[in-house]
């Protein structure tokens, strides 16, 4: 498996992470309205922390691809 083939993968399993958290049963964890965060309820925070994380996955994967 190559370097390309190898980053491809593991993209591939960091963006499927992300969305089993975004879906049932894994959103349970964040499916409350308590604690309030920055006047969020917990479940909309979640998601917003799940997308942001997955902007920074893309940046990060974007560099490493593109030192190739």
């Amino acid at each position: 498996m190559n370097k390309r083939n190898k980053i491809d993968f593991c993209f591939f399993l960091f963006s499927v992470l992300i969305l089993l958290l975004l879906i049932f049963p894994f959103f349970e964890i964040g499916n409350r309205v308590n604690p309030f965060i920055l006047g969020m309820p917990f479940s909309l925070f979640w998601i917003i922390t799940c997308i942001i994380f997955q902007f920074i996955g893309i940046v990060i994967f974007l560099f490493i691809d593109k030192e190739d």
